[in-house]
């Protein structure tokens, strides 16, 4: 059974070449399996798709479910509880995730696989943990590890719930007790030459030593995890220690160290577009230069850091940024700069505070409501108790009566509970129904999507091939039919890639934002290969957690490729841009270029902007197209969000 290792270690992933090499090999072996080896790699399919695309997660974990179902095997079933439990957990459906894993941990129970158990335990404990239900979230680690400890596991196991337990009083702010758990699993991890345990948990040791002002510890084990991760190949984590280092070096008044190691971390983050840590490393850079009176330096580089905090909105951050701001322009004399800054400085900060005084109003309504339904049960209670000593003192007539209603109560509730019992079963096997359904409904679709590439995608190669090969067999006088021939092999890959979008969308049930906007950054350099001398921009501001239809989806992609075509080939256009925008309950598509344009009203409209007006039509939405002679031309396309951000 797969197992969670902990939420920060969660964030490391294999590369998407490594994770479709185990996907191919494992959906290649499961071909021939049957029985609960079968069951077992639908559950490894399950959480190799986990993070890359959910929806087949969910199928291979609800296909592991029936056939364990059907073979009545408790240790399976429980199994496949876990992989649909992983799976809600992915989507943030942590209620779902819970009810699944509680399952599978009663059946573990109930067969007394206590090693089971405990892999429950544990996972029950990081959903606690992500609801924010810390107690219930430690007895639930301390449980597994009590279990593990008393049993025969595989070495990793302990220090995985070690350092689960760090993770919570870490966000308790208990400092001392994360280090101790922390050290505990280190140890653990060195004695058994786990370096990837080795890494992690020397960066978390790290970080914890910034909070207690150990800042020698921190040094020493941030720049052990640095030449670490460089050693194992996840250099994306160097710039994090990097950052620690330098806060240590900063604290210990060695400001030019401190500064060359915050400007090594900027690059780094910079490189990778991790704009967030990239701001806050800034902001320690511009603290550092502020100390060494470079307030001129400082200056620059926190007015670069605002711009991007002020683009994304990062509350936390911004505070921080306005008010050494503001002392930094203090410094430089500009008084009326510096108070204009923290006046935004305080708006910020009570903003915040506003923020935590709902949520902790929240916390002591829900006290009060506790406490408030404890008083009422006691109050029933003792009425309940009143009410038995009154009927203790009841003639013989009253007792026998009451012991008549007793006993039509006890025929009453047997028949209430058979009824219920037959009303689970019943949805149960109409769940159990609806999940076949959904399975056969994805084999179709899949044989169907594997049929368009096999027989016609290979059609297709091989028409170009032929073609390939009758181009360079023909004379070179004969530039007409070689003219020919390139423009029927130019349709011929422009139509095998039409079909592999295709594909794409009919693979899934929805589509997600992130997969759509991938889709587009795909063709966009695509397009740069083809037209080497247009400049392509692209930018999204979309926050919300949007999904797609599979019909919409393609649509909208469909539409925005047909005008950046007709752009490449008719505009005469050196630069095109595409944005994607968001209001409430709307999403914007902008295609725009600055090529020679043309007059809408003296054109009839062709078949690729009928196409590009027809698609959007078909999924409700709304296309503008606006143009002027010398001066480009801008498409807009406008689509309705719903209440649960799908589109």
């Amino acid at each position: 059974m797969k197992l969670k290792l902990a939420i920060l270690l969660s964030v490391i992933y294999l590369s998407s070449f490594a994770q479709n090499k185990v996907l191919d090999s494992l959906l290649k072996v499961s071909k021939n399996q049957k029985g609960e080896i079968y069951i077992n790699t639908l559950n490894e399919i399950s959480w190799e798709y986990k993070n890359s695309n959910i929806d087949s997660a969910l199928f291979y974990a609800q296909k592991s479910l029936i056939i364990s179902t059907k073979l009545k095997n408790k240790k399976a079933i429980a199994s496949s509880f876990n992989s649909l439990a992983n799976c809600y957990e992915a989507i943030g459906k942590l209620d779902s995730s819970r009810t699944y894993h509680q399952k599978s941990l009663d059946i573990q129970l109930q067969i007394k696989n206590m090693v089971g158990a405990a892999d429950s335990y544990n996972n029950l404990g990081i959903v606690f943990d992500l609801q924010g239900d810390f107690d219930l979230s430690l007895k639930s680690y301390f449980k597994a590890l009590k279990i593990y400890e008393n049993e025969k596991v595989e070495f990793d196991k302990i220090p995985m719930v070690l350092v689960n337990i760090g993770i919570v009083y870490k966000k308790q702010k208990q400092y001392d007790k994360v280090l101790d758990y922390y050290r505990r699993a280190l140890k653990i991890y060195e004695d058994n030459k786990y370096e990837f345990g080795v890494v992690l948990t020397k960066g978390n040791i790290g970080s914890v030593s910034l909070y207690l002002k150990d800042y020698n510890n921190a040094i020493k084990y941030s720049k052990e995890a640095q030449d670490l991760y460089v050693k194992l190949g996840y250099e994306r984590y160097v710039p994090y220690m990097l950052n620690n280092i330098a806060i240590a070096k900063d604290s210990l008044q060695l400001n030019s160290e401190a500064q060359d190691y915050y400007k090594k971390a900027i690059n780094l983050f910079e490189k990778d577009q991790n704009l967030y840590e990239l701001c806050y490393a800034q902001i320690g850079l511009a603290n550092s230069y502020k100390k060494g009176k470079r307030f001129e330096d400082a200056s620059k580089v926190l007015k670069s850091a605002l711009e991007v905090i002020n683009k994304k909105g990062f509350k936390a951050l911004k505070t921080d940024a306005y008010k050494l701001m503001a002392a930094i322009e203090a410094q430089l004399g500009n008084y009326k700069v510096a108070f204009d800054y923290y006046n935004l400085y305080a708006k910020g900060k009570d903003s915040l505070l506003e923020e935590n005084k709902i949520k902790t109003i929240f916390e002591l309504d829900t006290k009060y409501r506790s406490e408030k339904n404890e008083k009422e049960i006691s109050q029933q209670k003792e009425q309940l108790l009143k009410n038995e000593i009154q009927i203790k003192n009841k003639n013989l007539f009253a007792i026998l009566l009451a012991a008549g209603l007793l006993i039509l109560g006890i025929i009453t509730f047997g028949l209430f509970k058979r009824h219920q019992h037959k009303r689970r079963e019943y949805l149960n096997q109409l769940e159990l129904k609806e999940v076949q359904t959904y399975s056969k409904l994805q084999d179709q679709r899949l044989r169907i999507s594997r049929d368009l590439h096999d027989n016609i995608g290979s059609q297709l190669t091989f028409i170009i091939s032929s073609i390939d090969n009758l181009n360079f067999l023909t004379k070179k006088s004969n530039e007409k039919l070689r003219m020919k021939l390139s423009e029927i092999n130019e349709f011929a890959s422009s139509t095998i890639t039409q079909l592999r979008d295709t594909i794409w969308a009919m693979n899934k049930n929805e589509i997600t934002f992130e997969d759509f906007q991938g889709r587009i950054l795909t063709f966009i350099e695509k397009a740069k290969t083809i037209a080497t001398k247009i400049h392509f921009n692209f930018n999204s501001t979309v926050k919300s957690n949007i999904i797609f239809s599979s019909i919409k989806g393609i649509n909208i992609f469909r539409v925005l490729q047909e005008a950046t075509n007709n752009t490449i080939k008719y505009a005469n256009a050196s630069e095109i841009s595409i944005e994607i925008s968001e209001n409430e309950n709307e999403l914007f598509f902008i295609i725009s270029d600055n090529g020679k344009g043309f007059d809408i009203n003296k054109i009839e409209l062709g078949n690729g902007l009928e196409n590009m007006q027809r698609r959007i039509q078909e999924i409700d939405g709304a296309i503008t197209i606006n143009s002027e002679i010398n001066k480009g031309t801008t498409i807009t396309i406008t689509c309705l969000k719903n209440r649960s951000n799908a589109v």
